[in-house]
């Protein structure tokens, strides 16, 4: 019997939600829900105190059974759209990943393997990462301080000033690509080459600022999380009359919990680094490991391949 050889490799393993991640997940969803859980808990509290009291603003089961189909509709929209973003969001820091490989392959094809050894090769490479990074922190206006620090440095080996926005160095980038062809390091189609890629990478620039600036509307988000807090009274309302008010509290929040989710997905560069937001770090991360020869110094901050973790 033959017996398999199994190896592995130096490529680390693919991320997934271990059974230890689970936990990890619901404390952060419970942060995040913490006044709603008061209230709920309010609710639910009074609702035991009064007992069986009929109250005058209950609605039939016939109406509870209607209001319950609109509410399954409204959250199962929300929670579609809010996916959406965020794979969209995801999708598109897969295409930078592709695209700044693809800046560091075109140079290598036209500008050539010698000039790119040279100090003004290293910073034709280099700045491609600098950019991600910068990506990374606009996107969430929110960084580590040794991360921050690690691209400032970064941009003074490339000398450029610590406090450059994004679009000065856009525009940068494109003044180095009229100064190589200037300078005879590329023809005219390694211009055209390195702008197409350039362009691609402005238009995954600013599909990432769109989704960050224009989230669901507001009166959307006010109307269903109105009408889910409504059909949850009513459902513990229902139940405890029915001498089962556990069972009503308990389907009670986990309509609630469905709506926050969506809400909590919505914003794929959330502030608060949890398991909704995707690992921006660990993106730049990759690009910076994948275009530079050394490693970007950035002090005690370590990647992490967990996908409950944000970076």
């Amino acid at each position: 019997m033959a017996i398999l050889s199994i190896q592995t490799g130096p490529h680390g393993d693919p991320p997934r939600t271990q059974r230890l991640d689970y936990g990890l997940v619901l404390f952060q969803l419970l942060v995040r829900m913490r006044f709603d859980l008061l209230i709920w808990a309010g609710f639910c509290l009074i609702a035991w105190r009064r007992g069986a009291t009929p109250l005058p603003w209950t609605i039939t089961p016939m109406g509870l059974s209607v209001l319950g189909i609109a509410v399954s509709i409204f959250i199962a929209f929300r929670n579609t759209q809010a996916i959406g973003r965020w794979w969209e969001a995801r999708m598109l820091w897969g295409a930078v990943v592709n695209q700044s490989r693809q800046w560091r392959d075109t140079l290598i094809a036209h500008v050539g393997p010698t000039r790119l050894r040279t100090a003004r090769g290293q910073r034709l490479i280099e700045i491609q990462v600098a950019q991600v990074w910068l990506l990374n922190f606009e996107l969430r206006n929110y960084w580590r301080s040794e991360v921050r620090a690690g691209v400032d440095r970064l941009l003074a080996e490339l000398g450029l000033p610590a406090g450059l926005w994004l679009q000065d160095l856009c525009r940068r980038r494109a003044a180095i690509i009229h100064a190589l062809h200037r300078d005879g390091w590329v023809d005219d189609w390694g211009r055209q080459q390195l702008v197409e890629v350039a362009n691609r990478c402005l238009d995954s620039i600013g599909d990432l600022q769109r989704i960050r600036n224009t989230p669901i509307p507001a009166s959307y988000d006010v109307f269903v999380r109105l009408v889910t807090w409504l059909y949850g009274l009513q459902l513990l309302l229902e139940f405890r009359g029915q001498s089962s008010i556990k069972v009503g509290a308990v389907l009670f929040l986990g309509f609630l919990v469905a709506e926050r989710i969506g809400s909590y997905v919505e914003g794929p560069f959330d502030r608060d680094g949890s398991c909704f937001s995707l690992p921006l770090n660990s993106l730049c991360s990759t690009i910076s490991a994948d275009l530079m020869d050394r490693q970007l110094e950035m002090g005690p901050f370590r990647p992490s391949q967990d996908p409950t973790r944000w970076d």
